[in-house]
This record gives structure tokens, C-alpha cells and sequence, in this order.
């Protein structure tokens, strides 16, 4: 009688253990070389080094902001008088205006906001297009200068 419930079990067990494990989706292709399998099984979907640190550096800061807006304020006024002159002529004046943009784009503090507004050569999260356009600029004239 206990062999007999014993066997009745056992096919029991196997189509309730069936019906759990039905939602097993197939995408089609090879996954031995790691395209489509089964999901979950690895394949497309796995990484081989996974890397989920976070990154706070990587993120705009208001401090760093505003101080880009005032080295952005001083740049246009002294390219505004720039521009008020011919491209071609060398004067006294434009010499000094172009020394004055040139010290203010490698002043310290000005490299130091660069620096945090830049990460892996591109401008951090959290930054408007003008202030990714403006700190892009702004590493070129470093580079210039």
C-alpha cells in the first residue's frame, strides 16, 4: 500500500513542479557563442565584468556651476571688446585683451571648476547643452593657451 501511494506521488509532484516552471522563454540562436538561449541562462544578457559603482564625480554640482556662469560672464565681456575690433589688426589693445582671456581660462580656481565639470574628457551630468558647449569651449582655450 505505501509502494503504491509512493508511485501515485510521484507523477503528482512532477505536473505540479510542470506547471511552476512553464514560463521558460526561448529567443531562437546559438547559446554556446552567447546569442539568444534561454533568459536568464546567461547569453546576450550577462556582462562579464558587471560595473554598477556609482560615480558621484561624474555629477554637476551647483558650487561648480555657478562658478562657471561668473568665468562665462568675464569671458563675453572681454570677447564682446574683441569683437569690436578687425580680425587682421594687431594693436596694444587686442595683445592685452587676448593676455587677459588667456589668464583667466588658467587661473587655478578656473582649471579646478574645469576639472570637476569633466569626466573621462566629457562634461559631467547635470549640465545644460550651453554649459556642456561652454566647458568644451572653455577646454579648448585651455588646450590653446
Amino acid at each position: 500500500m505505501l509502494a503504491r501511494l509512493s508511485s501515485l506521488r510521484r507523477p503528482l509532484l512532477q505536473q505540479t513542479q510542470s506547471r511552476l516552471f512553464n514560463n521558460i522563454t526561448y529567443s531562437g540562436g546559438q547559446a554556446t557563442v552567447g546569442q539568444g538561449g534561454f533568459y536568464g541562462s546567461g547569453g546576450s544578457r550577462s556582462s562579464s565584468s558587471p560595473d554598477s559603482r556609482q560615480r558621484p564625480e561624474a555629477v554637476a554640482h551647483a558650487a561648480d556651476i555657478k562658478s562657471l556662469h561668473n568665468v562665462i560672464s568675464e569671458l563675453d565681456i572681454l570677447e564682446s571688446k574683441l569683437l569690436n575690433y578687425p580680425q587682421n589688426e594687431v594693436s596694444n589693445e587686442i595683445i592685452s585683451l587676448r593676455s587677459q582671456i588667456k589668464k583667466i581660462v588658467t587661473r587655478p580656481d578656473v582649471m579646478k571648476v574645469l576639472d570637476k565639470l569633466e569626466y573621462d574628457g566629457e562634461p559631467v551630468w547635470g549640465l545644460n547643452d550651453r554649459e556642456r558647449e561652454v566647458v568644451k569651449t572653455l577646454r579648448a582655450k585651455v588646450n590653446e593657451a
